[in-house]
This record gives C-alpha cells, sequence and structure tokens, in this order.
C-alpha cells in the first residue's frame, strides 16, 4: 500500500514538474508587454507603452530607432504570421507541413509573387540613399533581433523549425500578397467566359456584363473551375483573409459639428486571428503617426495624426488578363503570337517537402505572363490548353512602398496627392482630410490600357496581338474629387465616374452601399464624430427591401396558408422586415433564404451544382441581382431541363416556399427561432492545427 501510495505521489509530482515547465516555456514564448530589454542596434533609448487595448505606441528619438523598435513589437506578436505569408506567397508551405501543401505552392510560384519581389527588391535597395529605404532597413533590424533572442513563437516549435531573418524581398512579397487578395479576375474571368460561350450573350447580359468583342475567346468546352479554387486553398492555411471590400467617407467641416473634417473607414475583410491588421502608434521629433499596418510592411496603409488622416477602400479596376496559348502542333515548347511561333522560357524549380525528396516543377511564361495548367492540375494537360496571365504586379517597376512611405510623411495636399500618384499595382480608393479644411479622394493604381475591341472580363487568344496591353493611363486620367462644393465625399468599391470618357474595365460591386451612406450622411446638416459611428454601424439595404417587395408580390397567400400557421407566421417576419441584418432579426434571414433558393432554381440547372456555387458568391452576380429580378423576360429564369417554359414568378414562389422549408428543417419550426445572428457563427481555426503533425 505504501509503495501504491509512493508511486502515486510521484506521478503526481512529475506531472506537477512537467506541468510548471510547460507553463514556464509558454510563458517565455509569449509577447512581453513590460519591462526593459537590452537590444543591440538601438542608438537611443526607445520606449513602447501598451495600452489597455493592446496597442503599442512607440516613442524614439530618432526616425531609426522607432523604426527599430516598430519591427521588434509586430515581430513578438506577429511574427509566425509573416512567416506564413513569406512561405505561401515563395511557394514554401511544403517545407514545413508536408507535400499535401505542394498544390498551393505551385500555384504561388507560378504567379510569381516572390520572384517579382525579389527583383523589386533588388533594383530598388541596391543602396539605402533614400529615407523610405533607411526606415525600411530599421524596421527587418528590429524584426530580426527578435528573432535573434530565441524566445520564437509557440508555433515554430511545435512545426519543428526557424524562420530565417527577413530582408527587403519579404517586405515586398507581403505586399504582393495584398495585391493578390485585392484581385478578382482569377475567378471572375473563367467564370463570365463560361457563361458566355455555354449558354450566350443573353445570359451575360442579365449580369451587367457587355461581351461586345472582336477577340476570339477561349473555348469553355475545357474545364475552367481550377481558377476559383487557389483563394480557397489558400485561405486554409495563410491567416490573412481576402478583402472583400470596404467603405470609407469624409466630410467638410461645413457637415462637422466641431469645424474639423470628419473622416470614416471600415474595410471589410473576414474575421482572422491574428487579424489583418496590426495597430501602432509611431512617435519621435518631426514624425507621429497612428497607424494600421500589414504584417511585414513598415508604413501604415490607414492612419493619422493632427495634421490629416485618410482611409482606403478597394478600387477594383481590372489589372489582370487572361488568355488561352495555342500551341505550336510540331513542337510542344512553342506558343504563337502575332503569326510568330515562340518558345517558352522556362523557370526550373525544387520544392522542398517536409521529409520527402524535393519535388522539381517548372514554369513555362509567355509574353503575356506565366502558364498556370502546371500548378492546376484539372486542367487535362498544358499542350492541350494552355492559359497564361497578365498581371500588372508582374509588370511593373513598382513604387509602392515609396508611395506608403510618402503617405505616411505628407505635409499637406499637394504632397498627399503627389504620394497617391506612386500608388501601382493595386486599385485603391485613398480619401483624405485636414486640418487646412481640404477633402479629397483619389482612385488610385496603374489602369492598363486596352483595345476598344477587348473584353478583359473574357479569357482572351493569345495569338492575337490586339489583346495586349498597350501600357499604363497617366495619373491624371485616374478619376478624383478634391474639396467639392456638396461637403462630402465616399466610395464603396463602386464604379468610378470616367475621365475624358476613358472606361476602367473592373469588378465593382453595387452602389447601394455608396448610396445607404449618403443618404444617412444627408439625414442631418451636422455631424459628431461619436455620432459617425452610427453610419458604420448600419446595416439596413434598401435594395434587398426593394427585392423583397417584388418577390412578395407574386406570392401564392393562399398556398402559404395552406402550410399551417408557422408558415404564414413566416410570411409574415418576410413582409414586415424593414431591411436591416440585425443579429435578432428573422426576417432577413427568411430573406436570404429565399434569395439563394431563387437564384439556385434560376441558375443551376445552365451552370451546375459546383459552378453554380462559385457563381451565386461572386462580386458579378452580387452586383447584377437588383438588374436580373426585375427583367422578366431574363432566360435564367427558364429550367433548360424541362420541356415547359418556367417564369420569372413561378421560380420567385417555388424559392420562397423551399426557404421556408429550409428554415424550417434546419433550425426550428418556429420562425421565432430564426435569428440572422443564429446563423453566422465565427469560429478561429489555427493553421497548425489544420495539418497533421
Amino acid at each position: 500500500m505504501k509503495l501504491f501510495f509512493k508511486i502515486l505521489v510521484g506521478i503526481f509530482v512529475l506531472l506537477l514538474i512537467i506541468f510548471v515547465a510547460s507553463w514556464l516555456w509558454l510563458k517565455s514564448t509569449a509577447p512581453k508587454y513590460s519591462g526593459e530589454v537590452k537590444l543591440q542596434g538601438l542608438n537611443q533609448p526607445a520606449e513602447i507603452i501598451y495600452d489597455d487595448f493592446g496597442v503599442p505606441h512607440i516613442y524614439a528619438q530618432n526616425a531609426h530607432d522607432a523604426y527599430f523598435a516598430f519591427g521588434y513589437a509586430q515581430a513578438q506578436e506577429r511574427l509566425f504570421q509573416m512567416e506564413m505569408i513569406r512561405r505561401a506567397t515563395s511557394g514554401r508551405l511544403s517545407e514545413i507541413l508536408g507535400e499535401d501543401l505542394l498544390p498551393i505552392d505551385k500555384k504561388m510560384l507560378t504567379l510569381s509573387i516572390r520572384k517579382t519581389a525579389v527583383e523589386n527588391a533588388r533594383r530598388v535597395f541596391k543602396n539605402a540613399d533614400a529615407e523610405f529605404k533607411k526606415q525600411t532597413l530599421a524596421y527587418l533590424d528590429g524584426v530580426n533581433s527578435f528573432i535573434d533572442e530565441g524566445n520564437l513563437p509557440v508555433e515554430f516549435t511545435l512545426i519543428g523549425f526557424e524562420p530565417e531573418h527577413f530582408t527587403p524581398e519579404d517586405v515586398y512579397t507581403a505586399i504582393g500578397y495584398m495585391a493578390l487578395s485585392f484581385t478578382s479576375a482569377l475567378s471572375l474571368e473563367p467564370m463570365t467566359t463560361y457563361i458566355y460561350q455555354k449558354l450566350g450573350e443573353d445570359y451575360l447580359k442579365d449580369l451587367g456584363i457587355d461581351s461586345a468583342s472582336n477577340a476570339q475567346l477561349y473555348n469553355p468546352n475545357e474545364e475552367l473551375t481550377f481558377l476559383n479554387d487557389l483563394s480557397g486553398n489558400l485561405q486554409t492555411y495563410l491567416p490573412v483573409p481576402v478583402w472583400e471590400g470596404s467603405n470609407n467617407w469624409v466630410m467638410s467641416k461645413d457637415r462637422s459639428e466641431s469645424g474639423k473634417v470628419l473622416l470614416a473607414n471600415d474595410t471589410h475583410i473576414a474575421y482572422s486571428q491574428p487579424a489583418v491588421w496590426f495597430e501602432a502608434h509611431l512617435n519621435y521629433p518631426g514624425f507621429e503617426m497612428f497607424g494600421f499596418y500589414l504584417a511585414g510592411v513598415p508604413f501604415a496603409l490607414i492612419g493619422h495624426n493632427n495634421n490629416y488622416g485618410w482611409g482606403l477602400t478597394i478600387f477594383p479596376f481590372d489589372n489582370m488578363d487572361l488568355y488561352r496559348e495555342k500551341v505550336n502542333p510540331e513542337n510542344p515548347n512553342q506558343y504563337l503570337f502575332a503569326g510568330t511561333w515562340k518558345d517558352y522560357e522556362i523557370e526550373e524549380y525544387a520544392i522542398q517537402v517536409k521529409d520527402k525528396e524535393s519535388v522539381p516543377f517548372h514554369i513555362q511564361n509567355t509574353i503575356h505572363g506565366p502558364i498556370l495548367n502546371q500548378a492546376f492540375d484539372n486542367i487535362s494537360s498544358v499542350e492541350e490548353s494552355p492559359i497564361s496571365f497578365w498581371w500588372a504586379l508582374n509588370k511593373v517597376k513598382t513604387t509602392a512602398l515609396q508611395a506608403l512611405y510618402e503617405i505616411n510623411n505628407a505635409q499637406n495636399l499637394e504632397t498627399f496627392e503627389k504620394a497617391t500618384s506612386l500608388v501601382d499595382i493595386v486599385g485603391l480608393y485613398i480619401v483624405y482630410g485636414d486640418n487646412d479644411d481640404n477633402i479629397a479622394c483619389w482612385a488610385t493604381g496603374k489602369i492598363p490600357i486596352r483595345s476598344h475591341t477587348v473584353n478583359s472580363k473574357l479569357i482572351l487568344d493569345g495569338s492575337d496581338s490586339t489583346t495586349m496591353i498597350k501600357g499604363f493611363y497617366s495619373f491624371d486620367k485616374n478619376p478624383k474629387l478634391i474639396n467639392p462644393e456638396d461637403g462630402f465625399i465616399g466610395t464603396s468599391n463602386n464604379a468610378p465616374h470616367r475621365v475624358d470618357g476613358i472606361l476602367y474595365p473592373g469588378y465593382y460591386y453595387p452602389g447601394y452601399r455608396a448610396h445607404r451612406i449618403r443618404e444617412l450622411a444627408d439625414s442631418q446638416p451636422k455631424w459628431a464624430l461619436e455620432e459617425m459611428k452610427r453610419i458604420q454601424n448600419d446595416v439596413k439595404s434598401e435594395r434587398d427591401k426593394k427585392i423583397r417587395d417584388l418577390v412578395v408580390g407574386y406570392t401564392d397567400i393562399e398556398k402559404i396558408k395552406s402550410k399551417g400557421p408557422v408558415y404564414m407566421q413566416a410570411m409574415n417576419r418576410l413582409t414586415e422586415w424593414n431591411g436591416e441584418y440585425d443579429v435578432q432579426s428573422t426576417g432577413a434571414t427568411i430573406y436570404t433564404s429565399m434569395l439563394y433558393h431563387i437564384l439556385k432554381l434560376a441558375m443551376e440547372d445552365e451552370l451546375g451544382e459546383d459552378q453554380f456555387k462559385k457563381t451565386v458568391n461572386s462580386v458579378t452576380l452580387r452586383s447584377s441581382i437588383e438588374t436580373l429580378f426585375f427583367n422578366e423576360d431574363s432566360p435564367w429564369w427558364d429550367n433548360i431541363n424541362t420541356e415547359e417554359k418556367e417564369s420569372r414568378n413561378q421560380l420567385f414562389r417555388e424559392g420562397l416556399q423551399l426557404a421556408m422549408d429550409d428554415l424550417s428543417e434546419n433550425i426550428g419550426e418556429s420562425p421565432d427561432n430564426w435569428h440572422w445572428g443564429k446563423l453566422h457563427t465565427l469560429t478561429h481555426v489555427h493553421p497548425v492545427g489544420r495539418q497533421e503533425p
């Protein structure tokens, strides 16, 4: 008995020791928010004060030390996120997570983000003769100082590797990933081409797309869904979600109770942990900025100080084109362009794989850009239907890093506008306000010049030289608005006004968000800062109320009554719905379910299940739902698999019925429980936990 007791005590003590040791080790890997750290690399003492929200306020005596401290502070909280961005965009996830990640590595290598980043960094950082370079290097020294300390985040120990030092190439890589997250063409152009070629122009018109083009297009019989899978696969392992839109607006002093400019911004980025944004406040003599930063980038993308502030939304013009290349039947290493057979330029890679031999991988490059097929396995073969892509990121000697620095260091409206002209590889609406009572907005990014015969939303004939990008418009052709008389500017990823009649092809969001913001802004003459939050938190959609009214107007009420009191109660909830997506709303739940089922009835017969799922979540459909629903003669309403011709109003009635059936079965029979918030929950899954060790 005594022996048994001693064994139990021994086991308990051992477990206690393991627990305490594990706790101490985990604590050592956690970020430190107090105390003193001696760092080699600081020229003078610097101070980091964390507020109640965990935001670092950095006080230094010079720019070098401020950015060094900022790099250190960001690394201790976001180093694993920075590492995952670097590895994902460099095609190096398999090296630490195993062969299951090979498809993503191949995709990212093909997109050439890392290759372009290296080229830009080597070009720009040949010397450190400019302040933006010096501050970038100081930031990187701070990041690397944290790495050298050795108290790395726990993920590195769990996976079993140590991060390399960060370099300017990694900063440009992070900027490249941001540019990719802004891009819609990879998924939308194949979808658009598929609909046009398989179904015809009438189907495309009801999605708000003009198919007019003299260029020969892609053959829809080939499999195109490969391009839609990149974003979803990447998001599984990368803790930085794709940007889904944004709102921003700025009001002049005449609309403000304080007599000062008011500026608001909310970026619509899917929730993630860690978050996309890293808040920080930097202060040193002659400079102060409270900003929102990306992991791995030293300068704020959104920010303000005592003199000016700015916010951004996506300006989703089309800066990527896809091409179908024609292969020489006598030489599979050649493709046709402008009547001449040209050789592919070949890049060879050896992808390192954890616990496996390296995997050889090659990329074929054309005059347009790399062939995508090698990375997307469900195209039958490279020779049969090679698809290449042109992307501004890979064609421009970017000034994006310099642009961010200049935006952070602007002195007035004129210098800020000059800084925005340096934004090139991403499309942004940047709104601005300052203490001189100026308000402004610039649509930034290098906009490609295309032939009037080219529809950039469709896959183009790569052999036709007229489909090539002809250059870029000068910045004075980009839309802008400075100090309008009505004292208000707002953007919500909607289409811009034209400059000199220029059309800017893009994947613009419907204008109802912008209209709602404007409606609220005009609802009272003066606004206070706290009141602006009411606009940011508004969840009402007048567009969806209009669609609801249209559908309800064709509802068979007697049939609803015949289904019983639950269905009639649901009908009343839908009819009474005020268009607000409050978490307690049941009308919002019924409406969105109804919308989904109507669209499924209308489109799945033409598109098939997989393509419908991709289409229903696309910005193309979101932008055209109102047009489609109010067009009673659209070909989408007829089911091509039946002999009779279905009508729009028939699908309205069937879709509403299916929505009620669906909600009753999956949530419960009582509409009182069909809360909007119940359908929208959030679970953060760590990328390490997704992959078996």
